[in-house]
């Protein structure tokens, strides 16, 4: 029987799966080899040893450089595989290896020759990712190859583990906070769905921390019906009193009337103008503006002066420039920051 339960990384949703104690399993949903040749009864259940799994996996993102020693594993493959996922297992924290420096070995183990591809094959199916460390194998001159779980979180974690400098108002100790800033913040995101959800969030963040509304966002995304804005229109008392209860969300009565209100005022400016992207691209031209340590500027003070005339609530100068910057109309990654380019 195996037991399954759900992580949520910085870098994407994780399944661990275990038996006898022992995990057999770490995928990232959608991975190349999700949940391969696994044909027992399955039960969704957090065990004690996925438990102690996902502690692992807390300690890893916080940086804590968790031995793997810590967590009994037990990967099913051929007697081949499990010897490259042994060797995969002794690729010290930070550093990395080559398929061809793995076949080498190998080859002088048994006597004969072993290629790098074969190697390749059998890094590529290791079934428990992260733990057993297959992100630290890379191609020729340190090229970035073959990760079944993509390349994207491959760069990700090798960047993870070189301990990179992020930009200063990001709470390492929060997984949360680290997937935002590394995934979505100052990244140029147009999508019209994007644009309100994070308008309303923005709007919620007027006088708190983006950590506490970040903390909180999965909780906004269920009450307020996944930011679909026709319904967010119709919302009335009941539902007013409905989200005043939400003990998940941010209570505050004038903010969330504003919310409503605000909805109205988009839906009609997308009327108007076609999209919302239509309404910002007529201050903006989706030009990037980069620029670090500010607060407003001109253009916040201009979009915000035309939503106040509109009648909005709660889209000080600050909000919008705040807001500018979650959508990558404004980048404002720091110098120091892994993420700065200097130029988007």
């Amino acid at each position: 029987m195996i037991y399954v339960t759900k992580y949520n990384s910085p870098i994407g949703e994780i399944l661990l799966a275990s038996m006898d104690d022992k995990i057999i399993g770490l995928w990232f949903f959608g991975q190349k080899y999700f949940f391969n040749h696994i044909k027992e009864e399955i039960i969704e259940e957090e065990t004690e040893v996925l438990r102690s799994a996902k502690k692992w996996l807390d300690d890893y993102f916080l940086g804590k450089k968790p031995s793997i020693k810590d967590i009994p594993l037990n990967p099913n493959g051929s007697s081949f595989q499990k010897r490259v996922w042994q060797i995969l297992c002794d690729i010290p924290y930070g550093e990395t290896i080559t398929y061809k420096k793995i076949a080498n070995k190998i080859t002088e183990e048994i006597g004969m020759s072993m290629s790098a591809q074969a190697v390749g094959g059998a890094v590529g199916h290791n079934p428990i990712s992260i733990i057993i460390p297959c992100h630290r194998v890379v191609g020729k001159n340190g090229t970035l190859t073959g990760y079944a779980g993509g390349l994207d979180k491959k760069e990700w974690l090798l960047n993870h583990e070189k301990n990179i400098r992020r930009c200063k108002w990001c709470n390492i100790k929060n997984p949360l906070y680290i997937k935002y800033h590394d995934t979505l913040w100052g990244k140029l995101n147009l999508e019209e769905d994007y644009l309100f959800s994070m308008f309303i969030l923005e709007m919620f963040q007027a006088g708190l921390s983006w950590e506490c509304v970040l903390n909180k966002s999965d909780a906004f995304l269920e009450a307020y019906d996944y930011f679909d804005i026709d319904k967010i229109c119709l919302y009335d008392e009941a539902k007013i009193n409905e989200l005043l209860n939400n003990k998940n969300i941010i209570r505050n009565k004038r903010k969330i009337e504003a919310s409503i209100h605000n909805a109205k005022i988009i839906r009609q400016i997308k009327k108007e103008e076609g999209s919302f992207r239509n309404y910002l691209k007529k201050f903006t031209n989706e030009k990037v503006i980069v620029e670090i340590g500010k607060t407003t500027n001109d253009l916040s003070d201009s979009i915000s002066n035309d939503l106040r005339k509109r009648g909005m609530k709660f889209v000080g100068s600050t909000t919008i420039y705040a807001y500018l910057q979650a959508i990558g109309i404004i980048y404002s990654h720091d110098e120091e920051c892994f993420l700065y380019h200097g130029n988007p």
